[in-house]
């Protein structure tokens, strides 16, 4: 009969065991010349076999930063014993180490290739250097998913001055093998145990299924148009990608600009009603999206749009920037809580690419998170204004729908043109309210002035026409789209020049001046061109208010000349409120709720059919 141990001997006996073949490796490493123990540290980038622990929570003195020696698991085996400190496995020379979702930088020059090595032990999920609680003793083979992401930070300098030349970069291609008889991945080995994959504007992700060792090769082909190198970041993760790119539509939307500023908001992130605590919460985020401009005639980010690492680098404003003024807004479709960015620091008259991207995975961005590494969408353009005459303005606190570009003249403030604006409408419609009070609106139904809206509804129909009306949304006075409309037409630029006088803009009247004297007189931004109201803002005052306010849209000519019409996809050919340029283009906004519920589907799917 065996002895039976104590409990807390059964415990400390495999630390003991861990100890003992700690002090073991270390006196023989000494006595082979790999211990330097006082010099290691300053020595670590000359020794290529280096003895490595994979467990970031590890105190072995020994260097972490490379695999590119022995791989050392302290692990229980199948029956269930401690088997100490083995050696299990031996990363390939001139192979670098990848941990999970700890992304590791890189260079490569033009014409050679680099080598990478994602260790099986943190694809099957183990922790080493720690005991397990509950051995594996399933003997079965099991697959497992590895997110392989490449974010290229830096790219080769052009040797010619044309830009073509800069926006035509050599490929740089990423090789993945899972097979141990190709451990350096790239080109001239065995097509059938090796895939390859493109950079694509700086990005590459992909998915591997694997059960051991995955083996990677960065590729940077050689060009007689360009020299240097590539830098770049690579990850590996069994969680996620830790890169991400976006396949979805465009999450970002452009509102409105003028000549160095623009605004922007994000889609709709949850479907919280107002009032609700969860619409609270989301109102009361930090946010975490940012987003890059780089005008479309610089070439520094050319090839690397989807890159997160080279937008914070090259991009012209970026995140961090002090012209980008990120906050949350419930503006626009559907009320519902969403992101707003303000950038500024825009050059006049330029058309700019705009990329949205995400903060890591919004609560971390560094390594050792999943999803660290961010995710960034795809571009979307936008321009600035020309002439000076017309201000964005938005967070107006009485018309607070209203976020465009209104009539301004360069001697005023943003905030005293905020003021200008929102305190006329205020009063405009302070008296409304009284007239408002003399109606019915809790009557029973015998006597109410309609069974289908209330004075709520008239309200807030006279609220969103009053600031449409009394706001214009203004438009550079050389645009030439039809939709468009000559306002203030009598006076002169805001240069000194003016019409001549025979001008017919000068003798129609819907054209020689603003719609609301108060922008002639005290604004004067001369000329400009107006996006009209859209006409279902008029019909919708009409229909919600009691017909003894008397309200009704003009007909014939005069209706086409303060009133427009919806455009096809929802682009802006009419002004309303929470308005944004291109909102639609067939394109359906999908709440962030809707995804994570999509998500959630996928994993639970596979851990009841796979797992």
């Amino acid at each position: 009969m065996r002895p039976k141990l104590a409990p807390w001997l059964c415990c400390f006996a495999p630390r003991i065991s861990a100890i003992i073949h700690y002090y073991i490796i270390s006196l023989a490493l000494w006595t082979t010349g790999l211990g330097y123990a006082a010099d290691l540290t300053s020595r670590a980038p000359e020794i290529h076999s280096n003895l490595t622990i994979n467990d970031g929570d590890s105190h072995f003195p020994f260097p972490l930063g490379s695999y590119n020696g022995l791989v050392i698991e302290d692990d229980v085996d199948d029956a269930g014993d401690l088997r100490g400190l083995d050696i299990v496995s031996r990363a390939p020379t001139g192979v670098l180490s990848l941990g999970n979702n700890q992304y590791q930088k890189g260079e490569v020059k033009l014409g050679e290739t680099q080598w990478w090595y994602f260790s099986k032990n943190s694809v099957n999920g183990k922790n080493t250097n720690k005991i397990s609680e509950e051995p594996n003793s399933d003997k079965s083979k099991h697959l497992e998913t590895v997110f392989i992401s490449l974010t290229a930070c830096s790219k080769p300098s052009s040797n010619k001055a044309d830009s073509n030349s800069a926006r035509n970069l050599p490929h740089l291609e990423v090789y993945v093998s899972t097979s141990e008889s190709v451990q350096k991945p790239g080109p001239g080995q065995e097509r059938s145990n090796q895939t390859k994959y493109m950079v694509e504007e700086g990005y590459m992700g992909t998915t591997a299924e694997v059960e051991g060792d995955v083996y990677i090769g960065v590729v940077a082909h050689n060009s007689t148009e360009h020299s240097g190198s590539y830098s770049y970041e690579l990850a590996a993760s069994v969680d996620a990608f830790f890169h991400s790119l976006a396949d979805d539509p465009a999450f970002l939307y452009f509102v409105d600009s003028d000549m160095h500023s623009a605004l922007f908001t994000t889609g709709n992130l949850t479907e919280a009603e107002q009032g609700s605590q969860s619409y609270s919460n989301w109102m009361g985020m930090a946010p975490s999206y940012t987003m890059f401009a780089n005008n479309i005639n610089d070439t520094a980010i050319s090839g690397l749009h989807h890159s997160s690492c080279a937008l914070d680098r090259f991009a012209q404003i970026g995140k961090g920037d002090h012209n980008i003024k990120a906050s949350m807004t419930s503006r626009g479709p559907g009320n519902k809580p969403k992101e707003q960015l303000y950038v500024t620091g825009l050059n006049q008259s330029s058309t700019y690419e705009g990329i949205l991207a995400l903060n890591g995975n919004s609560t971390g961005s560094r390594n050792g998170v999943i999803g660290g590494g961010g995710k960034v969408w795809k571009p979307i353009t936008f321009s600035t204004k020309a002439d000076r005459n017309c201000a964005l303005l938005y967070n107006l606190s009485f018309c607070n729908e209203v976020a465009y570009a209104v009539p301004s003249n360069p001697t005023f403030t943003l905030d005293s043109l905020r003021s200008i604006y929102d305190d006329n409408a205020a009063a405009l419609y302070k008296n409304f309210s009284y007239s408002l009070e003399q109606i019915q609106c809790n009557a029973t139904n015998e006597t109410r002035f309609s069974l289908a809206v209330g004075c709520d509804d008239c309200a807030r129909a006279y609220k969103q026409w009053l600031c449409a009306v009394t706001i214009p949304r203004c438009e550079d006075f050389s645009s030439t789209g039809t939709f468009l409309q000559a306002r203030n037409a009598g006076q002169e630029f805001i240069n000194g020049t003016s019409l001549s006088d025979d001008h017919t803009l000068r003798l129609d009247p819907s054209t020689n001046r603003s719609r609301n004297l108060l922008i002639d007189k005290e604004i004067r931004p001369g000329p400009y061109k107006e996006i009209l109201p859209c006409e279902d803002t008029c019909y919708n005052l009409v229909k919600s208010c009691p017909a003894a306010l008397d309200f009704s849209c003009p007909q014939g000519r005069w209706l086409s000349s303060t009133y427009g019409k919806r455009g096809p996809d929802d682009l802006v050919t009419c002004s309303w409120v929470g308005a944004a340029y291109f909102m639609g283009g067939g394109v359906r906004i999908i709440p962030l709720r809707s995804v994570l519920f999509v998500v959630l589907t996928v994993w639970l799917s596979y851990w009841a059919f796979d797992g």
